[in-house]
């Protein structure tokens, strides 16, 4: 450009002529704080995907008033919930009253979205939401996950780092208690059609894919660094509605060493893998001197009850009606353990046979008080409602999950990950290793995937396993540093 005014000069003796401020003098309505604030709450308060076409639309019926009865009519009834709605029609209408020849462009739109935050991506099945550092799940992992660890790690199996072939030698105080082996759980799905997503191609010509991911498999799979993958304690299931169904918190726990006769059908069908697969599988691999410690993530599945459990949701305020029958509970009296029927007896003369509901439990215990609620909108303390009184009793603050109840029965141990941490679960790894040799295998037909799955999961060493499971303790010690920290700033 300097060039080019230089020449000119040159040759003609003319200077380059300033275009500033000579462009038209448009009217931008975003340059209005009313419609700025008008066009910034529609965009951020629907709860659906905006595009720049719906933005354009409802700026043109917002500032035309021509335009503005037939889109209000056709938005109201079918493309705004019913909140917005009535925003629109009591007071973003009759307020708004700019009249412009048009709304928006297509690109100011799209330069709004932006400029809002909005980014424009593929639409996903499925949301992650990273909550490593919410209150809750900090307290939970700095609480309980790393002090019960800590607790078990005297008496854990651990490798040399370094030199993941020869065992750490430890001396436990107490030697009438076995050996731990630290136990991964997960489940993750694979596809027929799941292929690598890059290669070779020549001039252009691209491979002709099949559409869909194909029928798949759901793997129920467990890890330790003792052995590596549990072979026996495996279970496949061709998922789908018209193969197998789905895999459901139910299958888990069915796959552990005691009598179901207390279970739902539906928890005894999610235990089978763990009460006829895992632990048999772990006890005839490492014989007598050894026990497991299951490590297990914090899935709504795997956090199920007993049907019979102690949980305050399963109760109703007074006897009978729609509510579980509770096994019997039990309280503390001047020291004493005292046993309390969660049920009144047959020959009761006014609730025969019947639940005794949370009044007549707290009646039991001495802990009622007229006039309370069943429960609060925002508790204020452990007795504002009959929720937080019975929440705060010790044989309900002691009822574990249909896992552990399981599990422990069976003599081994269970811990839950706290939420949102899967690099605390090494069998993540593993997953990603048995999806390569798939993926690098695939040839689109299912009966391959069913093939290679097996082959798949057998293919990672158990060296590598013992590497992931350091990797996953050196994330426990950063979590010990940050609590550290966490103490010193408050």
């Amino acid at each position: 450009m300097v060039r080019r005014w230089a020449r000119k000069w040159v040759n003609s003796r003319e200077l380059p002529v300033s275009f500033r401020g000579c462009h038209g003098k448009t009217f931008s309505l975003y340059d209005n704080p009313a419609i700025r604030d008008e066009l910034r709450s529609f965009v951020r308060s629907n709860k659906w995907a905006v595009n720049p076409e719906k933005l354009v639309e409802f700026s043109k019926a917002k500032m035309v008033p021509t335009a503005a009865a037939h889109y209000l009519e056709h938005i109201t009834n079918f493309e705004i919930p019913e909140g917005l709605k009535k925003y629109m029609e009591l007071e973003l209408f009759p307020r708004i009253q700019l009249k412009s020849s048009k709304g928006i462009s297509l690109a100011t739109a799209r330069r709004l979205l932006r400029r809002e935050g909005f980014q424009f991506q593929k639409y996903k099945k499925s949301l992650y939401y990273d909550g490593h550092e919410r209150p809750d799940v900090v307290a939970d992992r700095q609480q309980r996950f790393l002090p019960e660890m800590a607790k078990y790690e005297e008496y854990l199996v651990e490798y040399i780092i370094g030199d993941v072939e020869h065992e750490l030698w430890k001396m436990p105080n107490n030697f009438v208690e076995r050996r731990l082996v630290l136990c991964a759980h997960d489940e993750m799905t694979a596809q027929a059609n799941d292929d690598v997503g890059k290669g070779w191609i020549f001039d252009g010509a691209q491979p002709l894919w099949k559409k869909g991911a194909g029928r798949g498999l759901h793997q129920s799979d467990v890890i330790c660094s003792t052995v590596g993958w549990l072979q026996e304690a495996s279970h496949t299931l061709e998922y789908g509605k018209n193969y197998e169904g789905y895999w459901t918190g139910e299958l888990f726990v069915k796959q552990v060493l005691v009598s179901l006769s207390s279970w739902s059908d539906s928890a005894s069908s999610q235990y089978w893998q763990l009460k006829e697969k895992i632990i048999p599988a772990f006890e005839r691999v490492h014989g007598a001197g050894f026990r497991m410690l299951l490590m297990v993530d914090n899935s709504q599945g795997h956090s199920a009850y007993a049907k019979d459990a102690l949980l305050m949701s399963r109760m109703n305020m007074n006897p009978g009606g729609k509510q579980a029958h509770l096994w019997d509970g039990w309280f503390m009296h001047h020291g004493n353990k005292i046993t309390q029927h969660m049920i009144f007896p047959q020959d009761h003369p006014e609730f025969p046979g019947m639940p005794k509901g949370m009044k007549y439990v707290l009646i039991g215990r001495g802990l009622w008080q007229d006039g309370l609620r069943v429960r609060c909108k925002d508790c204020t303390s452990n007795h504002c409602c009959a929720k937080q009184v019975l929440d705060h009793q010790p044989d309900f603050q002691a009822q574990k999950s249909l896992v552990e109840e399981v599990v422990e029965s069976a003599g081994h141990r269970c811990i839950f990950l706290p939420k949102f941490h899967c690099e605390l679960n090494f069998i993540e790894y593993f997953w990603g290793a048995t999806k390569r040799y798939l993926r690098n295998n695939c040839n689109y037909t299912f009966s391959t995937l069913q093939a290679n799955m097996p082959k798949a999961l057998a293919s990672v060493e158990v060296h590598t396993i013992r590497k992931w499971e350091h990797r996953m303790k050196r994330w426990m010690e950063h979590c010990k540093h940050f609590s550290m920290f966490y103490d010193k700033t408050l």
